[in-house]
């Protein structure tokens, strides 16, 4: 059988995780600024939580300059990324 691998693809997103993105209005590139920026900390399994702090949200507009503005409501957002490094989850943090 030949198994079909998908290396141009940078990000693999589980089916929940495509509906909490669309459901949350979470844009691709926020979850890439996150995976870029985030600071990371165990959310058990072997998953991580990954989520922004003022250090790494700091460092992220920096990055991406004035451009900034119109990511400021994503700043409390996190995903989980399972131990196969695909994107279980995103949600906003409350």
């Amino acid at each position: 059988m030949h198994s079909e691998h998908h290396k141009h693809v940078p990000l693999s997103l589980t089916i929940h995780a495509q509906r909490r993105m669309q459901q949350r209005s979470i844009p691709q590139a926020v979850i890439d600024a996150l995976l870029d920026f985030g600071e990371r900390r165990p959310a058990g399994g072997g998953a991580e939580s990954i989520y922004f702090t003022k250090r790494t949200w700091q460092h992220f507009a920096t990055y991406v300059g004035r451009v900034i503005k119109g990511y400021e409501r994503y700043r409390n957002c996190y995903l989980i990324r399972g131990e196969n490094g695909s994107i279980i989850t995103s949600a906003f943090r409350h």
